[in-house]
């Protein structure tokens, strides 16, 4: 390739050199001047080791003032035109108009385990009428118990009659038969006594 011009120097962009020579009052001037009040000696900047300490306490700066701007600006307080509309006088009045409000409900509640029946009203005589209202049906549920008691037992023995007339009619077979026609002759027996046949029926063998 063809060697190109050189760029003259103003066109190109400073070094840091440049920038921290610009930076100076006079440049002519040496970068570091010996400070009388300064209580760390001009040897301390000169050695790798220093110069590492020096930006690792840069860095714990540069850190801890980020942090303390963090903070700052979670711990900002309410512009005064945003003011709070509640206040705790006003939350604890609250608080107590629900504490009576449930107060109240409790009290109106009925007590567990108790029926209230707001439709039937205290009238005279309303206690003796349910006396006897009580007996009469205690009275009426004792016959029919009795009544199903006395055809339980009526069937029962119709059922034993039954059985005995179909064991004499029946010839005596083998004995695993004999269990499945007792069976079948109880069947027989139950369904007589509970279905109504045709007399014409009734004699047949």
């Amino acid at each position: 390739m063809a060697p190109t011009a050189p760029t003259p120097s103003g066109s190109k962009r400073p070094t840091a050199r440049q920038k921290a020579a610009a930076r100076l009052l006079d440049p002519l001037l040496p970068r570091k001047l010996h400070r009388e009040n300064n209580h760390v000696t001009d040897s301390f900047i000169n050695s790798k080791r220093d110069k590492r300490t020096i930006k690792h306490s840069a860095f714990v700066s540069k850190i801890s003032s980020s942090s303390s701007i963090t903070k700052r600006k979670t711990l900002k307080g309410r512009r005064p035109n945003k003011k709070l509309v509640t206040t705790l006088n006003s939350l604890g009045d609250a608080l107590d108009d629900i504490t009576q409000e449930i107060a109240e409900e409790d009290a109106e509640k009925p007590e567990e385990g108790k029926v209230r029946h707001k439709s039937l009203k205290s009238k005279p005589g309303a206690l003796k009428k349910k006396e006897k209202v009580i007996k009469s049906e205690l009275e009426r549920f004792g016959r029919n118990l009795a009544q199903l008691a006395a055809v339980s037992e009526e069937k029962k023995e119709e059922m034993k009659m039954v059985v005995e007339k179909e064991e004499k009619t029946q010839q005596p077979q083998a004995v695993p038969a004999a269990a499945t026609s007792n069976r079948w002759a109880a069947l027989r027996g139950f369904i007589a006594s509970t279905m109504e046949q045709n007399p014409a029926f009734t004699n047949r063998s």
